[in-house]
């Protein structure tokens, strides 16, 4: 017997082990129309500034960035990013250590120049997390 290899990749899928062919028929006029595509480099690459409001709000994204720019070291940015835990509702514990949001912080700490790399912040970040006074 040879083996299957079967890629689930959304939508309904049928599992089918004794079929011999599986047909699918599309239904509407959405079928035929192409979908533009949008270049990788404009949604995935640049500064992350549109991805930041998906934990900051837009409204003091702008302070915000001003802030960070102003950091001129890691803990200064781990001090900075425990504040805004505080003031914003998106932004917990465990989403400010996650690679994914530091990414989005380091293009715009210009002024830090050593210890920039996601592990030290991560680790600043989480010193500062441990020294912060607990709300009652």
């Amino acid at each position: 017997m040879s083996d299957v290899i079967i890629n689930i990749n959304g939508g309904n899928n049928q599992i089918l082990p004794n079929a011999t062919e599986a047909v699918q028929n599309f239904y509407g006029d959405s079928c035929g129309r192409q979908i533009p595509a949008t270049p990788v480099a404009e949604t995935e690459e640049g500064d992350g500034t549109e991805r930041l409001t998906l934990y900051i709000n837009k409204e003091n994204l702008p302070d915000c960035l001003s802030r960070i720019a102003g950091c001129r070291n890691a803990t200064e940015l781990a001090t900075l990013v425990v504040q805004l835990i505080e003031q914003e509702p998106l932004l917990t514990d465990e989403v400010v250590v996650k690679e994914r949001f530091i990414s989005l912080l380091l293009p715009h700490a210009i002024n830090i120049t050593k210890g920039k790399s996601i592990d030290n912040i991560r680790a600043r970040i989480n010193d500062a997390l441990i020294k912060r006074p607990r709300r009652r």
